[in-house]
């Protein structure tokens, strides 16, 4: 039924709980499981003559991608196939979304922080953003801080 499941993940614990069950679903359907993470990049605006699009932080990019090559290496230790992609943008929603469209996803695990009222509002959700966008069918966990 499954054969690549994507994880977005963002250097937290609470993100990292997803592998859990991304791993019990690989492991009954052999499925491939794709660590998958945005590092953002900072549009730079200056004079009209001089306008820089953006700058990546490559020290970020680096940490972003040994973080998940380490992952990795624990998951195929335990037998799983397993890809990273990690990816520069300013819409962390839209890149997973597009990239689970471009790369047949069969599904997204993901956790959700459980953020609600204003902080919400203004920091906005990945999750939630991912979950009435895509159209990969999602399993989103919800975990207590």
């Amino acid at each position: 039924m499954y054969k690549k499941i994507l994880v977005p993940l963002d250097g937290s614990e609470l993100a990292k709980k997803a592998l859990e069950h991304a791993e019990k679903l690989a492991k009954t359907f052999d499925a491939e499981i794709v660590l998958f993470e945005v590092v953002p990049f900072i549009p730079i605006y200056g004079s009209p003559e001089l306008v820089t699009p953006l700058i990546i932080d490559e020290k970020q990019k680096e940490a972003a991608e040994r973080y998940l090559a380490d992952l990795a290496g624990e998951l195929r230790g335990r037998g799983h196939k397993v890809t990273t992609v990690v990816r520069t943008g300013q819409q962390v929603a839209g890149e997973i979304i597009d990239f689970a469209k471009e790369s047949g996803v069969d599904l997204i695990v993901m956790c959700t922080h459980g953020r609600s009222g204003l902080t919400r509002w203004v920091l906005g959700s990945v999750a939630h953003k991912v979950l009435t966008r895509a159209e990969t069918p999602i399993l989103l966990i919800h975990l207590k801080r």
